[in-house]
């Protein structure tokens, strides 16, 4: 039985895991769960099927309407803080970190610091904290699995392979709405880029996978994971996604790894390691009805996040945080509606640009280089906008 904590419960990532725990209740229960509150009435629903130990929200309004809807006897507690407290709780042994953005960062930590086991699906806390993170594996003794569809599948294609075996590794990319397409990015609206071909994501991580900023992110947590470097990974657009991702070894041999686009799988994948089940999901591929597998190279001048991530994985440093915290503050007020989708990049890159970088020796080297960064992409935001009237 995995007792398990769920940060960003009412999410994409964290819906399917619910689903889950729904249908396998003898393996998986819920202790926590933890939103920001935006849909509260889903996170009361789940709180009332579930009965955790605790229910988190952001902020106290929307604390005080869960427990006025939830039974006395669930705590609930609000704020950042509360992520890690629910993380801490006794009956947790394994945390799902669903969230999405810098704020998965504390909690991943404290998680891993108690020596628990955690299903990480949140790119940014691996990005911005990657050498906290096997810093605090080194020494506290937790377990960390990757959910994304693409880490699940170099982790289960390495197997205990050593760095030095692997050639290369193959980040594959549905490419998003954009990469087949002749686009104009001045004139993309919102509802065109979070049109995604294939997977049902959050809103931030489908205009990620717009700009390939997502695919980006992946490249730096692949290096963080697997202890590769930039020059052995490489990303393919993939336009079927039914590879999620291939190794290619020293000797010349391939392994690929395939299924259904399902994140149910994945997930299902890094919650049961090193043990596998029956397919929850209930989906499997059919290779009748597999025509082609088709693979570009993407173009780094049409999708510049792409070739930014690269360049602040190498630069290493605070670089990363910087980069995923400019990120943040452009997909939003690209999601707003205050700057254009071709502006998502040049945000970015002038945020990184203007950055003074630091060394990661702490969580607060980390932090202060993320709030720099928001400010300063805030403001180049506001700049960009006020240029327009």
């Amino acid at each position: 039985m995995k007792k398990i904590a769920l940060l960003g419960a009412t999410g994409s990532i964290g819906l399917q895991t619910v689903d889950l725990v729904r249908c396998a209740p003898d393996k998986y229960s819920l202790e926590a769960l933890c939103a920001s509150g935006n849909n509260l009435d889903q996170l009361i629903a789940l709180a009332l099927e579930f009965k955790p130990k605790l229910v988190t929200v952001q902020d106290e309004s929307k604390a005080e309407r869960l427990r006025k809807a939830i039974p006395l006897a669930i705590k609930v507690s609000c704020g950042l803080e509360a992520l890690s407290e629910a993380v801490l709780l006794k009956e947790v042994d394994t945390v799902v970190v669903a969230v999405v953005g810098s704020i998965g960062m504390r909690p991943t930590l404290a998680a891993l610091k108690a020596g628990k086991r955690v299903v990480v699906a949140n790119k940014e806390t691996l990005v911005s904290a990657g050498d906290l993170v096997k810093r605090y594996l080194r020494d506290y003794g937790g377990i960390l699995i990757p959910a994304d569809s693409e880490h699940v599948a170099i982790h289960q294609c390495l197997n205990n392979s050593k760095p030095k075996d692997v050639n290369k590794v193959y980040l594959t990319a549905s490419g998003g709405p954009f990469f087949f397409s002749d686009f104009n990015p001045d004139k993309i609206s919102v509802s065109e880029a979070l049109n995604h071909p294939t997977w049902s994501m959050g809103p931030k991580i489908t205009i990620n996978s717009a700009t390939l900023m997502n695919k980006g992110l992946e490249v730096i947590e692949a290096e963080r994971l697997f202890n590769l470097n930039y020059d052995q990974i490489e990303v393919l657009v993939h336009p079927q996604s039914l590879i999620h991702s291939m190794v290619e070894f020293v000797d010349g041999n391939i392994m690929a790894q395939l299924g259904p686009n399902d994140m149910r799988i994945a997930i299902q994948y890094a919650l049961d390691w090193p043990e596998r089940s029956q397919n929850l999901s209930g989906k499997f591929l059919d290779f009748k009805q597999i025509s082609k597998l088709e693979f570009y190279q993407p173009d780094f001048l049409r999708f510049p996040c792409l070739r930014l991530a690269y360049e602040a994985g190498k630069a290493g440093k605070t670089y990363p945080a910087v980069l995923v915290a400019a990120d943040e503050v452009a997909v939003n007020e690209f999601l707003l509606g205050r700057i254009k989708f071709s502006e998502i990049s040049k945000i970015v890159e002038t945020t990184i640009e203007n950055h003074n970088p630091n060394d990661v020796n702490s969580l607060q080297d980390i932090e202060a280089a993320d709030s720099w960064a928001r400010i300063y992409a805030q403001e180049a935001s506001k700049k960009v906008t006020c240029s327009k009237h």
